[in-house]
């Protein structure tokens, strides 16, 4: 299992939503570089970034400065947030980016979702925003009414090679995961699945490894100090050279 850190971005900065809402923002940090090489000083190898505005607008609004985060960090970084075409997914493959997350398109844009299962197999996974039970789209504006686990063993079956699943009512209030979600999609899809949304200490971690899910993104609770970063990554014996032992 893989901790992800979560570095947000918009208007320039890192923030945290809660529960999607824009309206609802906090400010963490105003220099997401400087973010992801605290991170890296700690022994983070692995990084989830988002570009909030590139969600809303469809573009890479934020694309200069994650590049130059990636540069910075040295580490894998999977990215979303706007990534609905051949070119975005170009511009970010070309920055170093190491995987990334297609949310909106890979739901409305079949052509699209088809080129990068064809082109780029095993660098992308699919995100599944979750709310009242259906898919939430557009930089989580719109809600689609499809079954979002029939989504996933659909595109599993396509060749989408994983998923981040996100419970987007239980993001940003630290209440932790669903579990009992993820048992589901544990035992119903057959590739990676990483947990995002509510994970809130080492307990949540550790329960979500026993599940068997692949990887967990973590956001506030960094941020808040409600999780013991250095802990965590002891938990999963990430050493500082980015390998994983035995669990």
């Amino acid at each position: 299992m893989q901790l992800y850190p979560a570095i947000d971005i918009r208007n320039g900065k890192v923030v945290r939503l809660t529960q999607g809402r824009f309206d609802q923002e906090t400010i963490y940090a105003d220099d997401p570089v400087r973010m992801a090489i605290r991170f890296r000083d700690q022994g983070v190898r692995h990084l989830h970034v988002v570009d909030l505005d590139g969600a809303r607008e469809g573009i890479p609004v934020n694309g200069s400065l994650i590049r130059e985060l990636v540069r910075a960090f040295k580490g894998f970084v999977q990215v979303g947030g706007g990534v609905r075409s051949k070119e975005i997914a170009g511009f970010y493959f070309d920055a170093g980016v190491s995987r990334l997350i297609l949310g909106t398109a890979a739901i409305t844009d079949p052509v699209f979702l088809g080129n990068m299962i064809e082109r780029h197999p095993d660098r992308f996974f699919v995100g599944i925003d979750v709310r009242d039970e259906g898919l939430a789209l557009n930089g989580w504006i719109d809600v689609d009414t499809q079954d979002p686990l029939e989504v996933m063993v659909r595109m599993s079956e396509l060749g989408v090679r994983g998923f981040v699943y996100t419970d987007i009512h239980r993001d940003g209030l630290l209440g932790g995961p669903n579990f009992a979600r993820y048992e589901i999609l544990k035992r119903t899809v057959r590739v990676p699945v990483i947990a995002s949304g509510g994970i809130r200490d080492i307990s949540d971690i550790s329960r979500l490894r026993e599940i068997g899910v692949d990887g967990a993104i973590v956001g506030k609770a960094i941020y808040t100090g409600e999780m013991d970063l250095p802990e965590a990554l002891r938990l999963l014996k990430i050493s500082p050279g980015g390998k994983q032992g035995a669990s």
